[in-house]
């Protein structure tokens, strides 16, 4: 696996050479070159990474492998590339002809030197979820009496209703309407009263609006599919499809399908998470994920991912998911960002209360404007706002 990283601060990068167990000496030399472009590659054998270090080396690129590659003292090692596009681009070329799979690696690498472009438009069945202008704007509808930000709001299937309908008008191009509170701490909601809180909403819905996108956040298969059967176009799942019986559900009904990273359970995911890589850790999982959601019937196309904002992270975690964002390109998929009045953002903004963090959301999301495909926030004529700052001020969406 390669992936284009997103060093933007000093930490960044020591955190980087630390992980690689890069010699000392490596960072003055690469504090001299931290404008190129970067990649880090493995695991790799430590032929595999003496190799493409030398190889490197000849196109005028530069790789820290790990110290003990030199002495075989180790197995593997991470890899951190850098260079120019055209020395990386001569470098990939040359591990053409290498044993222990460099070949591919040449070839990942020369596909993601090419210019960053969007995700295809995602066609669902009440319409299409276009990301060529920039991120879409999903709008969050919980229908739940706990719910961190707003629980109770909206339990009334009237009121939801007509929740659902004014973000759409604000701008929304999708409604997430989730029945089960997931902030940290909370229990299960039974799959009947999910499906009690949200059939009558997506009727409702549906009733005044066929066009409206509709996404349900759930990790149930029972609900899933009845909610499919009422007309819902994706299921947003923060277990990431790990429940027995949700993939056979999205497979068989054909439902494009976000996968979230979650380190354990919403009931105990904040009780001391730790992390050495957290981007690291959060791309192989899904990885792992993606592979068994094709395993099980699902096209890769309906596939959506999400680095899991709050989901068993600490605060530096959580910075770092959203700083290094842009790594998730790697996979090839629309990447869904949910940061919306979360507890991060509380800690680095001074505000105790959920309902005043719309300003610091909007600020994540004009950062983000580029690297994410979906936002999804309570606050949706504030982030269309943002939105359309940041892909203005960046001379519009990439590609």
């Amino acid at each position: 696996m390669i992936r284009r990283l997103r060093l933007v601060s000093d930490e960044d990068w020591r955190a980087e050479l630390d992980l690689v167990q890069a010699d000392p000496a490596c960072r003055e030399r690469v504090a001299a070159r931290a404008s190129v472009t970067v990649f880090k590659a493995g695991p790799l054998r430590a032929p595999a990474a003496n190799i493409l270090k030398q190889c490197m080396l000849a196109a005028g690129a530069d790789a820290i492998v790990a110290r003990g590659c030199i002495d075989a003292s180790v197995e593997t090692s991470m890899a951190i590339v850098f260079g120019t596009p055209r020395q990386l681009r001569l470098a990939a070329a040359s591990l053409a002809g290498q044993p222990f799979g460099l070949p591919g690696l040449g070839e990942e690498l020369l596909r993601l030197l090419e210019p960053v472009r969007r995700p295809r438009d995602l066609v669902l069945r009440s319409g299409t979820l276009s990301f060529s202008n920039g991120p879409a704007v999903m709008g969050i509808l919980n229908v739940t009496p706990d719910s961190f930000s707003d629980g109770g709001r909206y339990l009334d299937p009237a009121a939801a209703v007509d929740r659902a309908l004014e973000m759409k008008s604000q701008g929304a191009a999708i409604v997430d309407v989730g029945a089960e509170s997931t902030r940290p701490g909370s229990l299960r909601a039974p799959s009947a009263v999910q499906r009690e809180r949200l059939v009558p909403v997506i009727r409702g819905i549906r009733r005044q609006d066929a066009g409206l996108p509709l996404s349900v956040d759930t990790s149930d298969p029972e609900t899933a599919g009845a909610v499919i059967a009422e007309g819902v176009d994706m299921i947003n799942d923060i277990a990431a499809l790990s429940e027995p019986g949700m993939p056979e559900v999205a497979a068989s009904t054909e439902t494009p399908v976000v996968l979230m990273h979650m380190k354990g359970t919403p009931r105990d995911m904040q009780i001391a998470p730790e992390y050495l890589d957290v981007m690291g850790e959060v791309l192989s999982f899904l990885e792992k994920r993606i592979e068994a959601a094709c395993s099980a019937g699902i096209r890769r196309e309906l596939i959506l991912v999400d680095p899991g904002i709050g989901f068993g992270k600490r605060q530096v975690d959580n910075l770092a998911l959203v700083r290094r964002l842009g790594e998730l390109r790697c996979l090839g998929l629309p990447v869904l960002l949910g940061h919306s009045r979360k507890s991060f953002l509380g800690n680095a903004a001074g505000e105790v209360e959920p309902l005043r963090r719309d300003p610091a959301t909007a600020v994540i999301s004009a950062l983000a404007a580029h690297d994410a495909d979906i936002l999804r926030v309570h606050d949706v004529p504030g982030t269309v706002q943002a939105v359309k700052v940041a892909m203005a001020l960046n001379g519009g969406p990439p590609g």
